[in-house]
């Protein structure tokens, strides 16, 4: 964890949906864009950052799965602690937009020392996407998703990767947030770009949907 004797001042993005070339909803934000605001908040309440560059997180070439031929980013506090709850960006391939983006804590190492974690990244998160709303609604929010991850488990074979559709989505403009969690595997909190569109496509296939 790098000390650092920054400005007071969070560092609030502006963010929409923008379209890639093949049409594909992304983010107006660049992964390093996340990672720049993340810490601006983290640094606040904690007097140092907590993410570290990009060029630092474990990165492939996704080659399965509803995120194929995405870049996979991942980053963890401490590479040796592996319980430890981690950060995925998807990218596609020689671009830093976000695609999504997700939380992600390894219930099957349960503790409540890194689900407290877990939950604090969460928070962190969601002040970046959602940098006007209170403090207890962001807490509200999160843990509304953790708790509708557990009351929703998938099937292995409906694991994230496979595509399966959330049963819950919750939306403000340009941001959507779902929660995902399938036997084993990690439990997710999901953050993807959506439009109009996206979102009829969504209750189409069964998600409930709320506006947040």
């Amino acid at each position: 964890m790098k000390k650092e004797q920054g400005t007071k001042v969070p560092d609030i993005l502006d963010i929409s949906c923008d379209k890639d070339i093949d049409g594909k909803p992304v983010f107006s934000i660049s992964i390093d864009d996340f990672i720049r605001s993340y810490n601006s908040y983290y640094r606040l309440d904690m007097q140092a950052d907590y993410l570290g560059p990009c060029t630092e997180w474990y990165c492939y070439i996704q080659d399965f799965g509803k995120h194929k031929d995405e870049v996979h980013y991942e980053f963890t506090a401490d590479k040796k602690i592996c319980t430890l709850p981690t950060i995925t960006i998807f990218t596609m391939e020689n671009e830093k937009q976000i695609r999504e983006l997700t939380v992600n804590f390894d219930d099957h190492s349960y503790s409540d020392e890194m689900y407290e974690k877990y939950e604090e990244m969460c928070f962190y998160t969601l002040c970046v996407f959602f940098p006007n709303k209170e403090k207890k609604e962001l807490v509200r929010l999160y843990k509304e998703l953790n708790k509708l991850a557990y009351k929703h488990i998938f099937q292995n074979e409906q694991g994230f990767d496979s595509g399966n559709p959330p049963t819950d989505l919750f939306y403000n403009a340009s941001i959507g947030i779902y929660p995902y969690f399938a036997y084993g595997e990690s439990v997710r909190l999901c953050i993807v770009p959506v439009t109009q569109d996206t979102v009829k496509q969504y209750k189409k296939r069964g998600t409930k949907i709320h506006k947040i």
